[in-house]
Order: structure tokens, then C-alpha cells, then sequence
């Protein structure tokens, strides 16, 4: 059975905050879709197969690239929690870290 996903608060206002970057610096929303579309592919794949993802230092925090940003969840039997979407240009969180 296919794990809950499930969006922070955090997350949820930068993705926000990404869409809006780009709406208004493209004058339309075509790549936001286009972003948006994709995250929510790669974030149903994820919750079929968490482990497919890059390892953190912490067990149940795992990681993906996506178009230039770092989405970083955490996981258990029944739920994926979407915790942050990053810039991949900012300086990674130890936490984070490849171990």
C-alpha cells in the first residue's frame, strides 16, 4: 500500500514562494505547472520506494534533486512528509549531509 504523502508548513510556503518566483519572473505560469507537475510525480514515486533516494545522516530523512532544488522528507511505514524545498545554490544543511 502506498504511503500518505503529506506537506510541512514550511514546505508548503517555499513551494509557494517558488511558484510566485517564477510566475512573475516569466509573466506566466507555464514552468510552475511545469514544476509543480513534476514534484508531485517524483514525490508519489518516492512514497512507493523512499530508500531510491539519497541517504542523510539521519534515518528517516532522506533527499531528491528536482530542477535545481533539494526536496528533503522524512519517512516511516504509512506517510511521506515533504519537510523543505531548498535552492540547490545554498549551502547544504549538515543534517543533510551525505553520511
Amino acid at each position: 500500500m502506498a504511503r500518505l504523502i503529506e506537506f510541512s508548513r514550511r514546505s508548503t510556503g517555499q513551494l509557494q514562494k517558488i511558484l510566485t518566483f517564477y510566475d512573475e519572473r516569466n509573466g506566466s505560469d507555464n514552468y510552475s505547472r511545469h514544476f509543480l507537475k513534476c514534484l508531485l510525480e517524483d514525490v508519489h514515486r518516492i512514497a512507493q520506494t523512499p530508500t531510491a533516494s539519497s541517504p542523510s545522516t539521519r534515518s528517516d530523512v532522506r533527499f531528491f534533486y528536482l530542477m535545481g532544488f533539494t526536496i528533503i522528507f522524512r519517512y516511516n511505514s504509512k506517510r511521506v512528509i515533504v519537510l523543505s524545498i531548498r535552492s540547490s545554490a545554498r549551502k547544504p544543511l549538515k543534517i543533510y549531509q551525505i553520511k
